[in-house]
């Protein structure tokens, strides 16, 4: 039965969430169990279960239109556009990264030969891309003196040579190879110094370095995502059908799970305490803190999501963004993990905007809404209906949703956070049994026995 846990799970959550309609119903047919469960768990089909498939789908088929729309040289398009839109534009990108390449290199082992011909092509290159760029005036420059230290690594190299050639002294080959390294260092050094100070300084020089890779780079970039996508999605092809047929089970045993807790509950629950080992007054807070806890994380925290989603997916449709459906879901799902929440979409969102779509003003009032309206709700709609309830901190709910991803899949989201508020309430239940016996102990000392009082 583990492999069910989880549609149990949420069935018992779903009970405890719609526990009050239940009730209404129960009343409204005159206490009849069964009629109020197939009420009860047709509610929940209809509002919650049938509408989260139909989004699902309805995204799904949103992401498939979206990958198979990808065009690479729109994409390439634009990356250009976002790199002279952020200033990130090299001119003779080509040079410049061999000539960061070589800068690397000048300290790896090779012969020298290869050395000084490396040393000689920097120098070209340093002196072109000079004159290209600021123009012809090489003296009194940082060129000058990334050049003079490549003469000064060039006679270390040659020197280096020479002694190889020669029967010399060990102490004289060791001083050698110590200025061959400390030289190869400094020339390198000059190359950064003076590489930085044409491209605006070591991070900008840096960003623009990677902003500009070259086109065998970047197809080796696409041919290894492309490499590394497609067997998954052939297995994803090839096991679709497992999937949907597992879905469809965990979907019939989470609706008939429903039904069943709403007309045996409570019996169950009865049961569970008379074969539990411990307190009944434990248990029942056991059950007081799953009903509190799934209200909190369910109610407060999918209701919050789902709020956010909405904020966001109007936003997203009033600016003419696409796949609206598959944002509002991303939106979302993003929405309930911790420290991240629906800005790690809605900024996307606006950098596209701005950068690709060249549209800054739709990009900059989507930014603001995103930061004034979408993620400032979620605090506004926990407080209204927590009322000062505990939460969990902020750290252990990051960890509790990462590590329940990582144990039940995508609904670990929710299972995750309620599995360790139980831990934290069981630690408390022991933590209080430990100081009721340290109490008993400490009384138990203090009461004098007869034969105290006999020796008294």
């Amino acid at each position: 039965m583990a492999v069910f846990f989880v549609p149990l799970f949420l069935a018992a959550a779903l009970v405890v969430i719609f526990r009050p309609i239940h009730r209404w119903f129960f009343e409204r047919i005159g206490g009849r169990p069964r009629v109020a469960a197939c009420l009860t768990t047709g509610m929940i089909l209809m509002i919650v279960l049938l509408p989260v498939l139909l989004i699902l789908s309805i995204a799904a088929s949103q992401f498939t239109v979206l990958v198979s729309q990808v065009d690479f040289n729109d994409l390439t398009a634009a990356i250009d556009r976002a790199r002279d839109q952020f200033g990130l534009n090299l001119p003779h990108s080509e040079e410049f990264r061999r000539l960061d390449d070589l800068a690397d290199h000048l300290d790896e082992p090779a012969p020298p030969e290869e050395i000084l011909a490396e040393i000689e092509e920097a120098k070209s290159l340093v002196n072109y891309l000079h004159e290209e760029v600021t123009g012809p005036a090489i003296a009194d420059s940082s060129a000058a003196i990334a050049n003079e230290r490549l003469d000064e690594f060039s006679l270390a190299v040659q020197e280096s040579l020479d002694l190889q050639s020669n029967e010399v002294e060990i102490a004289t080959k060791i001083d050698a190879e110590a200025r061959f390294h400390r030289q190869s260092v400094i020339a390198a050094a000059s190359i950064r110094s003076w590489m930085h100070d044409l491209l605006g300084g070591s991070f900008r020089s840096q960003a623009r370095l990677l902003a500009n890779p070259s086109a065998a780079d970047f197809a080796t970039l696409l041919r290894a995502s492309r490499e590394a996508l497609q067997p998954r999605f052939v297995n994803l092809t090839k096991s679709s059908g497992i999937f949907l047929v597992q879905l469809g089970i965990g979907m019939a045993i989470l609706v008939i799970s429903v039904y069943f807790f709403l007309i045996d509950g409570p019996q169950m629950i009865r049961t569970l305490m008379r074969l539990s080992p411990l307190d009944d007054n434990y248990e029942r807070r056991l059950l007081a803190e799953f009903d509190r806890t799934s209200r909190a994380v369910v109610l407060a925290s999918i209701l919050s999501a789902l709020v956010q989603g909405i904020l966001a997916a109007i936003a997203f449709y009033f600016f003419g963004l696409q796949s609206v459906v598959l944002l509002f879901m991303a939106t979302t799902l993003m929405a309930l993990i911790p420290f991240l929440g629906a800005a790690s979409v809605w900024i996307p969102c606006a950098l596209y905007l701005g950068a690709v779509e060249q549209r800054w003003t739709a990009a900059i009032i989507l930014a603001i809404y995103g930061a004034l309206v979408v993620s400032s709700i979620d605090n506004v709609i926990k407080a209204y209906i927590l009322h000062g309830h505990s939460q969990l901190h902020p750290l252990f709910a990051l960890l509790s949703v990462l590590g329940g991803v990582h144990v039940f899949g995508p609904i670990g989201i929710l299972v995750g956070p309620m599995v360790v508020v139980f831990l934290q309430t069981l630690l408390e239940i022991l933590n209080h049994e430990l100081r009721t016996d340290q109490v008993n102990v400490d009384i138990d000392h203090a009461i004098p026995t007869s034969t105290d009082s006999a020796n008294a």
